[in-house]
């Protein structure tokens, strides 16, 4: 009989001054049966904590008795980040999906990440990194890119954004060291939390079949939708976000210059700033719930730019 084994172990990173053990919380399940390592990490920014329930459920939801090689499972990456609901770690105020592989002499994120670097990515064969859009706006696709384009493809989104990686993320240094990479941006805001999770789920399981770590086929849309342009659409001013596009339409397109919000005082209730649709035609990516709070430089909206897009 193969050899079932699901266990959680917990790799230290340092002592705080406040006299906390900050560790990381990593889970593996192995079937006994050879095959690929699958490496799942979630909430590389505190302020995801949708991508923690897609991990859960993933675990959850995997029949052992089918699973061919391994799941490893880490679904809070930053743990004070998370604790404190923010997309920095609040102790360094570092974003730490800027600055892998790190540092073991650095800053505390800069250690986080060479812990994750040193004790969480050997020996993976693929990784999936999930994102959303956080406390407030919510997202919708997932990035592609030479290395690892068809774990993008098969992770099931209809959009893909085939542009240039950031410095410093994980999934860029994954890559580099010859792990494929899918990063997906999925959810956030509280929007729809259930259709966004099971997708999540999906994906990876999507993904372990492609791999042939499970049986059966990738359920794949009908079509999908690679973008080369994304633009962030950042508000100068704060106050209240009045959305005039709702999470329901994301991936669709829309006119250049459509009202997307509007950026409305919360004391004297007047407009402050309109956000429009940049392109001819605006494919929505990033939008908000109809009344949200909002800073200057925010995640307003995304969109990306329809006329260059591919249809596959």
């Amino acid at each position: 009989m193969p050899d079932h084994r699901s266990r959680l172990r917990t790799i230290p990173v340092h002592t705080l001054a406040n006299g906390h053990q900050l560790v990381l919380h990593v889970h593996e399940m192995e079937s006994g049966r050879p095959g690929p390592t699958l490496g799942v990490i979630a909430t590389i920014h505190g302020d995801e904590p949708l991508s923690i329930e897609i991990v859960r459920r993933l675990l959850q939801e995997v029949d052992l008795s089918r699973l061919r090689g391994r799941i490893r499972a880490l679904p809070v990456a930053n743990p004070y980040a998370y604790q404190s609901s923010t997309r920095n770690l609040p102790l360094d105020m570092s974003n730490l999906n800027r600055i892998f592989p790190g540092d073991p002499d650095g800053m505390l994120s800069e250690q986080l990440a060479h812990v994750i670097c040193s004790h969480f990515l050997p020996g993976l064969d693929a990784l999936v990194d999930l994102h959303s859009g956080g406390i407030w706006p919510t997202v919708d696709y997932a990035y592609i890119h030479d290395e690892g384009a068809d774990l993008s493809r098969v992770f099931g989104l209809d959009l893909l954004f085939k542009g240039p990686s950031y410095a410093g993320s994980l999934g860029n240094h994954a890559r580099q060291n010859g792990i494929p990479t899918v990063v997906s941006e999925l959810g956030g805001g509280q929007a729809d939390n259930e259709r966004f999770i099971g997708r999540g789920v999906r994906g990876i399981v999507n993904v372990m079949r492609h791999l042939g770590m499970l049986p059966g086929r990738p359920e794949l849309p009908d079509r999908q939708t690679i973008v080369h342009d994304i633009r962030i659409l950042r508000p100068h001013h704060g106050g209240m976000m009045l959305s005039e596009i709702g999470v329901e339409r994301l991936g669709q397109a829309v006119p250049v210059g459509t009202l997307l919000g509007r950026v409305v005082s919360p004391y004297t209730f007047e407009t402050l700033e309109e956000v429009r649709a940049p392109f001819d035609p605006s494919i929505m990516v990033l939008t908000r719930q109809r009344f949200t709070k909002v800073e200057p430089g925010d995640y307003g909206f995304m969109v990306a730019d329809g006329a260059g897009a591919e249809t596959v």
